[in-house]
């Protein structure tokens, strides 16, 4: 896994610039990410072949589904849904992952983490993402 997403991040950063370690370029950090990934795949798997005797844990697809869906929504809805009303759908994604969420407790964190986020990112750095979806200004 670790070893086909560095090969995909790899492929995909291969038309940026890499740059040098004094003078880097935009495709610099996601290059040395992808390598790091290369090696942990590689440590993994002599790890798996030294021990084999260790059997795999049983995969829980509900966790896989919810965490992967909520970065998905993430991803997807940051320019089109504003970073607040994001943040608070990926949490509620991602809270689905686990059994254990209490939806009053979910809502509490959503709505504390995307004002945070909103004026981390927006208010007090300053970067160019919409806070809000489109039309919609506080």
């Amino acid at each position: 896994m670790f070893i086909t997403l560095a090969g995909l991040g790899l492929w995909q950063a291969s038309g940026l610039r890499g740059g040098t370690a004094m003078r880097m370029g935009p495709g610099y950090l996601p290059t040395l990410i992808c390598y790091i990934l290369i090696f942990l795949g590689l440590a993994t798997i002599g790890l798996g072949l030294a021990r084999p005797e260790t059997a795999t844990e049983r995969w829980y697809m509900r966790p896989l589904v919810g965490v992967s869906a909520g970065l998905l929504v993430f991803a997807f809805g940051i320019e089109r849904i504003g970073l607040f009303v994001t943040t608070v759908l990926l949490v509620i994604v991602s809270s689905l992952a686990t059994p254990e969420s209490r939806w009053i407790e979910v809502i509490a964190v959503a709505v504390g983490l995307a004002a945070f986020s909103t004026a981390l990112f927006v208010a007090a750095l300053g970067l160019p993402l919409p806070s809000w979806p489109q039309g919609i200004a506080f």
